[in-house]
This record gives C-alpha cells, structure tokens and sequence, in this order.
C-alpha cells in the first residue's frame, strides 16, 4: 500500500522490519536529517502481517518525513521472504536507479547515503558497503572490540574484492536485474548467510564492489546480545552458512572433498593456536570464536542445519570472521 508515490525515485532506501517499532521509528525519524534525499524514497516492508506494528509507525511518520513513503506486507515468513519482497517492488519503479539496504535496528548517519552515492559514483561499482557501528543498550562490555562480530570493518575507500552483508549497503538497478530472482535463495530463509550468497552470485556475475568508510550506521545490540555466549553461537552459525554457500559454488563430491579437505586443515590450525588463550587476552572471544567457526564448516559438511530464525525476524548475518 502506497503512503504517498514513490514511482519517480532514483533511490530507494530499504527497510525490511518484523517486530520492532520502536527501533523502526528511531530509523524514520534518522532519515529526516540524511543529506542526498534529492529523487529518493523509502520501502518499509512489513514482515508481519498480523500485529504490524513496523507498518502503523511507517503509517503514523510518513507525513513527518521529507520523502515519499511506501509499505509492503510480506506474509510469508523469512529473511529471503522480506529481502526478495523489497527488490520485487523496488524494480517497479520505473525511475529506480540504486537500492540502499538498512535494517531496522539501524539508523543512519546524515551523510550515509550520501556517500554511498559519492563512492559508487566515483568508482563505478556495482555495490558499495559501509561500516556499521555497534551501540550497546547497557554500555559497552569491555570485550567488545575482542570479537569481529561487533568490532566495525575498517577499509580505505575504493574498489575492494568483497563484500559480507546487506545491512549496509547499496545496490545497483543493473546488478539487480542481471542476477535475477530469487535475489535472496530461500535455502537461507531460516539460517541467514543470504546476504553473503547474494553477494557471491554478484561477485561471480562480474559486478564490482567498494566501500565506503564515512557512510557509517549504527546497530542497536540489546542485553541478550552483548554475551560472550552468543558471539560464540553467532560464530558457529557463521561457519555453517559460509559452508551452505561455498557447497553452492563447488558442487558435486569433488567439491565436497575439497571443501572436506580445507575444513580440516582450518580445524587443526586453529585448535594449534588455542593455547594462546593463555596469554592472548585481548584476543581470546576472537581465538575460541574462530575455533568455533571452524568446527561448525565441518558440522555443515556432515549434513548440519541452523535454523536459528524460528520466527520471520529479517536480522540481517553478522559481518564475518576471517577465514
């Protein structure tokens, strides 16, 4: 349903949102300050179509904010459900030239989308990402910066190899067309890592990317979040879908071997360096989390799921550890 027309935007910001209005509303009220809003419009797509609480806020601000407003319901649940949903109706557009994505325990800087735009500009990629910024509700814990998890990518601007995730990021009309539907495979519907295949269907098609290191977001991490515990089981999922989408790229029982063969060598480079738990402080929820990772590639190979999206939650995969 339609706020107001959106047709004639070049840009269209993202949001897709299930369940919490109050983290969606500090969002709209960020985009009144953006700079670069000239031809741009917002898509809230709701992502529960019984209590819609994401929509009645986007509703109620929608007069408030300096552009065209636009909201979808999206019945089926998921996280490929909502994100296939936003590029869907976004395509529409006949006017849409670029998509930027943003989550909705985000909120942007004034100049993110800006300098999405800017770099994109100057460099001609496909893609461009930006850091996204932890805000811890009770305080930062004082490990924080231990784990890549939380800890904000740290890159010079310009063309760079790959990129991880969709919650900070802008998309090109073209890519979008090129790589075809389904945008978001539905196999990480229930698991995440959907961003991350995307991502490499992109990058296998030809696309270029770049980053953006002054298009910053800030990411709202609650108390259930700011655990060692839960950064370890971030970790194994993380091993699990980047295992889901490398078994995509190399099919068959040669690649599975492959894959098989590389996961054990990982394991065993990283069980060699456990010892430096000991002496290592600063490192050890970086150390025990990769272990972790690597124990969860074999765990997937084995046949292993992690539908650890029950419920049609769109949170978007955490940027990843390196390998």
């Amino acid at each position: 349903m339609a706020v107001r027309s959106a047709h004639a935007a070049e840009t269209v910001i993202a949001v897709p949102t299930f369940r919490r209005p109050e983290h969606l509303r500090r969002l709209l009220e960020a985009v009144r300050g953006l700079d670069g809003l000239e031809r741009a419009a917002l898509l809230v797509a709701e992502n529960d179509p019984q209590q819609r609480q994401g929509a009645a806020i986007a509703c109620a601000l929608a007069p408030t904010l300096p552009i065209p407003v636009d909201i979808v319901l999206v019945p089926r649940p998921g996280l490929c459900s909502v994100r296939n949903a936003i590029v869907a109706h976004a395509l529409r557009y006949p006017a849409m030239q670029r998509l930027a994505m943003i989550d909705d325990d985000e909120w942007p800087e004034p100049g993110w989308l800006a300098e999405l735009i800017a770099v994109q500009q100057r460099t001609g990629a496909a893609v461009v990402g930006g850091p996204v910024e932890p805000v811890f509700a009770d305080g930062e814990p004082r490990w924080w910066r231990e784990t890549l998890v939380f800890r904000p990518e740290e890159r010079p601007e310009g063309l760079v190899e790959m990129l991880y995730a969709s919650n900070n990021l802008l998309v090109m009309r073209a890519a979008l067309e090129r790589v075809g539907e389904p945008w978001f495979d539905p196999a990480f519907n229930r698991s995440g890592g959907e961003d991350l295949d995307f991502l490499t269907r992109l990058r296998a098609q030809g696309f270029g990317f770049a980053w953006a290191p002054r298009a910053a977001v800030r990411e709202w991490v609650g108390p259930e979040r700011a655990r060692r515990g839960w950064v370890l089981r971030r970790m194994w999922r993380i091993g699990i879908t980047d295992t889901m989408v490398a078994r995509k790229k190399r099919p068959g029982a040669l690649g599975r071997a492959t894959l098989a063969a590389r996961s054990l060598a990982l394991l065993g480079f990283r069980t060699a360096s456990l010892p430096a738990l000991a002496w290592k402080r600063e490192r050890r929820l970086d150390i025990a989390g990769q272990w972790v990772k690597a124990l969860a590639r074999l765990y997937a190979l084995a046949g292993g799921s992690d539908a650890l999206y029950a419920a049609p939650a769109p949170v978007s995969s955490a940027r990843p550890g390196s390998s």
